[in-house]
């Protein structure tokens, strides 16, 4: 191939590439998790856990929004406890910089009305999770009452309690794993624990749990979570829930699949239902870097348990009142008997999110544009590699067939072409006054802007003046804010545990 036709070529791949790194346009994610797991891992690495280096996502006015010990890249976005959504548009070094979007509700996506976001929203994939079903639809197989959980990194543990953040084997976090199935369990719901080990924590833990989640999925659970803990900071998962002191959970989706519409509306359902039952039991929702096989189903996620400088115990204690949670998602309240109803009004549930059986449209919708741009691909191939003379002979017949309607479209031009003149001609003349009176408007305008400067200038030096009886002000301030903190810290200090 000539070195002119591999470099207009190269956009087209190029796009392809940039596509599978963009989640807005992800073209077949699910084909290549081994690809983002070899680009970088999603993780700091345990020598920065040791030098306490976690990332800090901060907004406008520099307020500390999260500290993980997941990377936060460029494009993540972050629901946090009070349902406000932030985007990340900056990080340097440890520091991650967001910007408020809006207030989310009980839908994550909002209602498109113009054309354009219609569009965009129609090559993207996205998934709606809930839809009007049709009269001649089947409806969804109701709930087995079956839970899948696992654990990728499976030497996870907590330093107050283990003594260690990692474990060369079962770690900490399989007895979170085991009180989260246990909870589950008494309200009758079974589980699938599988403890298969994944070691060793690096990047290609995720690729080697995959086979573990497929080998779940084949007793078609209701739903599959990867239990984990984060990195950071004691305090910043320490809540007080039910007059208890316990771990909040972490809600992370994977940007980088297919089913991230579908699984971030899932997460947002769960959320929403924790905060009328355990108000403060969910810390947030972080659409992160990454697939965590959450391609595999849309009704999976990865759940974080408190972080490295957290009890254990408290983490357990948080895993059974999220058990509770998802027990009451999918499979409704329980009666005085013990028997369970209907879910909730309003509670999506597995209902909202069945694929299995049916084609899913988010994987048919990608599959197609990736066709569409093979096409159009096989399409330029072809005219850069063929002759013009063979073009020119293929398109006379079809150039012939379509001449009667151009030398139409010709005439009709030519009955309009002075009704398009003299429209110009009228629009450059009214262009002409408008810049003039413009020009006339200006003069009182620009005199009144003199003046303001003028009056800035003269009472600039009696700003300057003010400013050391603000400094005093402000010091004070401060004095106060800091004698808080400090009977703050004090209370924490006595407080048995985190």
């Amino acid at each position: 191939m000539k070195f002119k036709q591999v470099i207009l070529l190269l956009p087209v791949f190029l796009g392809l590439i940039l596509g599978q790194a963009n989640s807005e346009v992800a073209f077949a994610a699910t084909s290549l998790p081994e690809f983002f797991d070899l680009l970088e891992s999603t993780e700091i690495t345990p020598a920065e856990m040791e030098k306490q280096q976690y990332y800090t996502m901060v907004d406008e006015k520099g307020r500390e929004i999260l500290v993980t010990g997941r990377k936060i890249h460029v494009g993540d976005e972050y629901i946090d406890q009070d349902n406000k959504l932030y985007r990340v548009t900056g990080v340097r070094g440890y520091t991650a910089y967001c910007r408020f979007i809006r207030q989310v509700g009980a839908v994550y996506e909002p209602k498109r009305q113009n054309l354009l976001v219609f569009l965009q929203r129609f090559w993207t994939g996205a998934l709606p999770v809930q839809k009007e079903q049709n009269e001649n639809e089947q409806p969804p197989s109701e709930p087995k009452r079956l839970i899948g959980v696992y654990h990728t990194h499976n030497d996870e543990s907590y330093v107050p309690t283990d003594g260690t953040f990692s474990v060369e084997g079962q770690g900490g976090i399989h007895q979170v794993g085991k009180a989260f199935a246990e909870t589950l369990q008494q309200k009758d719901v079974q589980v699938i624990h599988d403890e298969t080990l994944h070691l060793p924590h690096d990047r290609g833990a995720y690729r080697r749990s995959r086979v573990t989640v497929e080998k779940i999925l084949a007793k078609e659970p209701d739903v599959v979570f990867d239990i984990h803990r984060d990195a950071g900071p004691a305090h910043t998962y320490a809540a007080e829930v039910e007059g208890e002191w316990v771990t909040q959970v972490h809600l992370v989706v994977g940007r980088q699949n297919p089913n991230m519409q579908t699984v971030r509306q899932f997460a947002l359902d769960l959320k929403n239902t924790a905060d009328g039952m355990y108000p403060n039991l969910v810390k947030g929702i972080f659409m992160a870097h990454g697939n965590y096989n959450q391609d595999l189903v849309p009704t999976s996620l990865l759940l974080e348990f408190g972080t490295e400088n957290n009890s254990r115990e408290a983490a357990t204690d948080g895993a059974s009142l999220f058990a509770d949670v998802v027990a009451y998602y999918f499979y409704g309240p329980e009666t005085e008997e013990g028997e369970r109803k209907e879910a909730a009004p309003g509670i999506t549930g597995r209902r909202g999110l069945q694929v299995r059986g049916k084609v899913n449209v988010a994987a048919a919708r990608n599959a197609f544009w990736l066709l569409a741009v093979t096409a159009v691909s096989a399409a330029a191939f072809y005219v850069l590699n063929t002759p013009l003379h063979v073009i020119r002979e293929k398109l006379t017949p079809w150039l012939a067939e379509t001449a009667p309607y151009t030398e139409k479209g010709d005439l009709f031009l030519e009955k309009i072409a002075g009704y398009i003149r003299k429209a110009a001609l009228f629009v450059a003349a009214q262009s002409k006054v408008f810049i003039r009176l413009g020009d006339d408007f200006l003069q009182p305008v620009s005199a009144g802007i003199e003046q303001i400067f003028s009056f800035l200038k003269e009472n600039l030096f009696l700003l300057l003046d003010s400013g050391d009886r603000l400094l005093v002000f402000w010091r004070r301030q401060l004095n106060n804010i800091i004698q808080g903190i400090r009977e703050g810290a004090g209370r924490l200090w006595r407080r048995n545990k985190i």
